[in-house]
C-alpha cells in the first residue's frame, strides 16, 4: 500500500487517488513510522469543503490526516483485531488497519476486505457446523428413541410394580417377606406400617415382634424361625411354622398371622400375612352378648316372677341380712359369719346363671373370689373387715348390666312388681259389649273408656317400625339414613280405625329418602353431614286433636319444577303457574297421578302415594300441611281429631 510523507502535499495524495481508483486510502510516515492515515472519501470531503482545495492542495497532508488511526503489532490475533476494529468509533468503523512490526509499518489490513473474508470462512464453518448438527440431529433422535423405548419399558415394569403394591396396600392386610437372615425385605405393604406404626424395611422380624410378644415368647420365636430356614424337608418346615404365634396382639389390636415358605432365587425365604381381626372379634363378642342377652330376655319373660324375686332378694340381702350376719351383736364368730356370708353369696351367683343373669352372676362370682380370700388367711378376719365387705356390696352395681338390658328391652314395667297378663283383642270386644249390655248410665261410660283404654296403642310405637323401613330401603338407595327418630308426647289411640292411615304412611316416608334425602357425596358437597336424618314428633297442641310431624334435612321440594309437571300434565295454564301461591304449589304434590319424577321405579313414579296418603288422613277428618326450604328439608304436618274417649285418656302413659 501506498505511503506518503507527512510533510507531503495533498495535491500528491490527490494525484494517486487519481490514478489508483481502487485504493481506499494512504498511510502517513514520518520516519518510517506511521503516524496517520488518510481515507479516499473522507479526502475528498475535506476537498469538497468551503476554500478545502486552497487550503489542503499545497499543504502538508498532516492537515488533513487521521493522527489516530488503528495501529496493531503483526503478532495480534486477528480475532482480536476485528474486535477492537469494530468497536471503533462509528465514524471510522472501516477505516484500514495499520499494522507494524517493532513500530515499523509493515502494511495495512482492509476493513471491507477483512469481514468479506471471514464471512466466506464464516460461511465455510456454518455449512460444516450444519453437516454436525444434521450428524448430531440424526443420532439425538436415534438416542431419543432409545430413551423411549427403555422409558416404555420402565413404565410398564413400574406399571407392574404399582398395581401389585396398589393391590396390596389395599387388600386391607400386612405383606412382608424375609430370609435367612431375617431381616424383613424393603418389599412391604402399608398395612405393615399402620400396624406396626413405624417403617420395617431393613429391621430384623424378631425384633420387631418383640415389643408385641410376652417375655418368654421372644426368644422362642427367634429359635423357631432359625429353624424354619436351617432345614429344607417340608414336613420338619411345616412343624416348625405351627410353633409360631397365629394370633399377636399389636398396639392393642388383635392380629392374626399366617406364615408361608416362598422360594426366590435358589433361596427360601419367609412370607408373612397380617390381618387385622379387632373388628371381627369385636363383632363376634357381641354377637356372643347378643345371643346371651336374647336367651336372658327369654328366659325373663317365661319366669319374670323368680327373675324379679331373685333381684328384690338380691337388694334387701345387701341392705339388710348381710349387714345382720356381720354384725358383731349377731351371737356367731366372724369365722362363722364368713362362712354364712360365703354361702348366701354362692347360693346368689348360682340363682342369677340359672335364670340367665349372666353378668350378674359373673359379678357374684368376683364377689365370691374376694369372701375366699379372706377366708384363705391362717386367722379368721375382724368384724370391722367383715363390715367393710358389706359395705362395698352394692346391689346396684351388680345387677347394673342385667337390669339395663332387661329394660331397654322390655321396658321399665318389667321390674314393677307386677306381672303381665296377654289377653286376645276380640276378648276385650266382647267384654266392652257386654258391659254395654249389662251396665247403664256413667257407670257404663266410665267402665267402657277403661276398657278401651286397654287396647290402645302409643302412636310413638306405632310409627317405630318404619325405621327398620327406612334401613332397607337406604341400603336399596345407597344412602346414609340416620336411625328413624320418634320423639313427642306419649298419645295413646285406638289403633283400629287409624289402621289405614299408618300404613298410608309408608309413602311419605319412601318419598323422603328416595327424592328428599340425598346421596352422601351431594350432602358433603353442600356442606351437611353425610348422614340424612327422617324424623316423627307427636304433640297434642289441642285436646281435641293429635299432630303429628314427619320431617326431612334434605334438598326441599322444588316448586318449578313441581310447576313445570303440572303444566305439561295440563293442570293449568303457564300464567296460572306463575302467580300460584306455594302452599297450593304443595298441594299438587297430593293429586292423583302427579309424580316429578320421569321415569317409574319400583320405589316411587306412579303418583298415586301421596294421593292416598291424603286421603286417608280426610277419612279420619283431619288435614295436612306442608313445609319445606331448598337445601334443608320438608316437613308435613298431619293434624287428626282424637276419638271422644282419647279425649280424657289419650295423653296419659296409660289410663290402665
Amino acid at each position: 500500500n501506498r505511503t506518503f510523507e507527512a510533510s507531503e502535499h495533498g495535491s500528491l495524495v490527490h494525484a494517486f487517488f487519481k490514478e489508483h481508483p481502487r485504493a481506499d486510502g494512504v498511510v502517513v510516515l514520518e520516519d518510517e513510522r506511521p503516524v496517520g492515515l488518510i481515507m479516499r472519501n473522507e479526502f475528498y470531503q475535506k476537498l469538497g469543503s468551503l476554500y478545502g482545495r486552497d487550503l489542503f492542495m499545497t499543504r502538508p497532508i498532516r492537515l488533513i490526516m487521521n493522527a489516530s488511526p488503528l495501529i496493531v503489532e503483526v503478532s495480534v490475533d486477528v480475532a482480536a483485531i476485528s474486535v477492537i476494529a469494530m468497536n471503533r468509533d462509528p465514524t471510522h468503523l472501516y477505516d484500514m488497519v495499520i499494522v507494524t512490526e517493532e513500530d515499523c509499518y509493515l502494511g495495512v489490513v482492509s476493513i471491507k476486505r477483512f469481514m468479506l473474508e471471514l464471512s466466506r470462512d464464516r460461511g465455510r464453518q456454518i455449512e460444516l457446523l450444519n453437516e454436525q448438527k444434521e450428524i448430531l440431529r440424526l443420532a439425538n433422535e436415534a438416542e431419543i428413541g432409545h430413551r423411549r423405548q427403555i422409558e416404555a419399558k420402565n413404565s410398564e415394569l413400574r406399571d407392574k410394580n404399582d398395581a401389585v403394591r396398589n393391590l396390596l396396600d389395599n387388600a386391607g392386610q400386612g405383606f412382608l417377606s424375609f430370609g435367612a437372615d431375617l431381616v424383613v425385605s424393603e418389599e412391604y405393604s402399608l398395612e405393615c406400617v399402620q400396624l406396626f406404626r413405624m417403617p420395617i424395611g431393613g429391621k430384623s422380624f424378631p425384633r420387631v415382634l418383640s415389643r408385641h410378644l410376652p417375655a418368654d415368647a421372644r426368644q422362642t420365636v427367634s429359635q423357631v424361625l432359625a429353624g424354619v430356614f436351617s432345614t429344607e424337608k417340608p414336613l420338619q418346615q411345616k412343624v416348625f411354622l405351627s410353633l409360631l404365634p397365629e394370633e399377636l396382639t399389636i398396639h392393642d389390636r388383635t392380629v392374626q398371622a399366617q406364615y408361608k415358605i416362598i422360594r426366590r432365587q435358589d433361596e427360601n425365604r419367609m412370607m408373612v400375612i397380617l390381618t387385622d381381626v379387632t373388628e371381627k372379634k369385636r363383632l363376634e363378642r357381641k354377637m356372643a352378648e347378643e345371643r346371651q342377652n336374647v336367651k336372658m330376655v327369654a328366659k325373663a319373660l317365661s319366669r319374670q316372677s323368680e327373675v324379679t324375686g331373685a333381684v328384690e332378694e338380691l337388694r334387701d340381702f345387701a341392705a339388710l341380712h348381710a349387714r345382720r350376719i356381720v354384725s358383731p351383736n349377731s351371737g356367731e364368730s366372724p369365722a362363722t359369719a364368713l362362712a354364712e356370708l360365703f354361702r348366701m353369696v354362692h347360693t346368689f351367683k348360682g340363682d342369677f346363671a340359672q335364670l340367665g343373669l349372666y353378668n350378674t352372676s359373673a359379678r357374684l362370682h368376683e364377689v365370691e373370689n374376694g369372701l375366699a380370700l379372706m377366708a384363705g388367711h391362717d386367722t379368721p378376719p375382724s368384724w370391722e373387715v367383715l363390715a367393710a365387705a358389706v359395705d362395698d356390696f352394692d346391689a346396684s352395681t351388680l345387677l347394673a348390666q342385667d337390669v339395663a338390658i332387661l329394660t331397654g328391652i322390655l321396658g321399665e314395667d318389667f321390674f314393677g312388681g307386677q306381672e303381665t297378663c296377654r289377653i286376645r283383642t276380640s276378648v276385650l270386644l266382647n267384654l266392652e259389649r257386654r258391659v254395654a249390655e249389662l251396665l247403664s248410665g256413667t257407670e257404663r261410660e266410665v267402665i267402657l273408656a277403661e276398657l278401651r283404654a286397654l287396647r290402645r296403642y302409643n302412636l310413638k310405637d306405632l310409627l317405630a317400625p318404619y325405621g327398620e323401613y327406612l334401613e332397607t330401603v337406604a341400603v336399596r338407595l345407597e344412602k346414609v339414613v340416620a336411625p328413624l327418630a320418634v320423639t313427642g308426647a306419649d298419645v295413646f289411640v285406638d289403633k283400629e280405625p287409624r289402621a289405614g292411615f299408618i300404613k298410608s304412611l309408608v309413602h311419605v316416608f319412601r318419598n323422603m329418602i328416595d327424592h328428599g334425602v340425598e346421596d352422601m357425596d351431594q350432602r358433603v358437597a353442600m356442606g351437611k353431614s353425610g348422614t340424612g336424618r327422617i324424623a316423627c314428633h307427636v304433640e297434642c297442641p289441642e285436646r281435641d286433636a293429635v299432630r303429628l310431624t314427619i320431617s326431612d334435612d334434605g334438598r326441599g321440594i322444588d316448586v318449578a319444577r313441581v310447576l313445570q309437571k303440572a303444566v305439561d300434565k295440563g293442570l293449568m295454564a303457564p300464567e296460572t303457574a306463575r302467580d300460584m301461591p306455594v302452599s297450593q304449589v304443595y298441594e299438587l304434590l297430593f293429586l292423583d297421578d302427579f309424580s316429578t319424577k320421569d321415569e317409574v321405579s319400583p320405589l316411587s313414579g306412579r303418583g298415586v302415594g301421596l294421593a292416598a296418603v291424603k286421603a286417608e288422613t280426610e277419612r279420619l277428618g283431619g288435614h295436612i300441611s306442608v313445609e319445606s326450604a331448598p337445601g334443608r328439608g320438608t316437613r308435613f304436618h298431619f293434624t287428626l281429631p282424637l276419638l271422644p274417649d282419647e279425649r280424657s285418656h289419650g295423653v296419659a302413659l296409660l289410663a290402665a
